[in-house]
């Protein structure tokens, strides 16, 4: 087996500093997130990472719970969002208020990559706007527009996106740079192999998942691809209540499956799902944030 999916390079590679934060949770049923699941309610955490590369600062990967989801799922039809996820949020625990453990202000974040527009991963978009918002074209055009219950038809809250984010932000064409086994076509970040995205179709409409080389050894931010580890382990989709609501249902089963065959190919790579709460246990419990060097 290979085991690392990075290309070879003549020259090595920086490795990015990378924090994975909590930024709260909602309660959710196992039996809901995996076929097969039990019938018990669990914290699904949605987490967040910081990643600072040696020549382009710091980056920051989804934008996590922040208080103003709270205020945005006051009234209808967007109070349904709470009712289906109950949620359980602290103020403290915004990447906005954590910046400053670190020595960071929300200027120092030069670049925010958007995995989907799900209010559970850009709440806390507008505490950056100097940053430069980053997202696949296919995903803006997407919920661009969508008020009322068609918003929330793409578990989406217009009240969270910032002004003129359209204008602002670089929407990425369609990827077609070197598959990344059997994910698929990739797009580079910074063109040295430390940050690839690759696209991951069924939960969102252009929903992406981050490949980075960091201190830690490499990391896979793969997003609501699946909820939980055993998932793309096991290669086991989520409950068919979930597609209610999911973008392509096929397409959910069939990039499971992708991530599957990836994890086998590279073992040593660690995939971390926004929400698993193995994966929090792992990335944010039992890996506390050393401040920068």
């Amino acid at each position: 087996m290979t085991s690392t999916p990075f290309p070879a390079r003549r020259e090595p590679a920086p490795a990015l500093a990378c924090r994975v934060l909590d930024t709260g949770y909602c309660l959710a049923s196992e039996h809901h997130l995996i076929q097969g699941g039990r019938r018990l309610r669990i914290a699904c955490h949605s987490i967040a990472a910081l990643l600072r590369h040696p020549a382009h600062g710091w980056l920051l990967w989804d934008a996590g719970y922040a208080p103003r989801l709270l205020h945005a799922t006051e009234r209808l039809p967007f109070r349904l969002y709470r009712w289906a996820t109950p949620l359980r949020l602290d103020p403290a625990l915004a990447v906005v208020a954590q910046l400053a453990r670190f020595g960071l202000s929300p200027r120092d974040i030069r670049r925010v990559v958007v995995s989907h527009f799900h209010a559970d991963h850009i709440a806390g978009l507008r505490d950056f706007p100097d940053a430069e918002w980053v997202a696949l074209g296919a995903a803006y055009r997407d919920v661009a527009g969508r008020r009322g219950w068609g918003a929330l038809s793409r578990t989406f809250l217009p009240a969270l996106l910032p002004d003129r984010f359209g204008r602002r932000a670089t929407l990425l064409p369609d990827f077609t740079g070197s598959p990344l086994g059997a994910l698929g076509p990739t797009h580079d970040l910074f063109g040295d192999g430390t940050a690839v995205l690759v696209a991951l179709p069924g939960h969102a409409r252009g929903q992406i998942g981050l490949l980075a080389r960091t201190e830690r050894g490499p990391v896979f931010f793969a997003a609501d691809s699946c909820w939980l580890s055993a998932s793309y382990r096991e290669s086991r989709p989520p409950h068919r209540i979930t597609q209610l609501f999911a973008d392509d249902p096929r397409a959910v089963r069939e990039t499971i499956g992708r991530l599957h065959a990836f994890s086998r190919t590279y073992p040593d790579v660690a995939i971390v799902p926004s929400h698993c709460p193995e994966a929090f246990r792992r990335h944010v419990e039992a890996a506390p944030c050393p401040p920068p060097g």
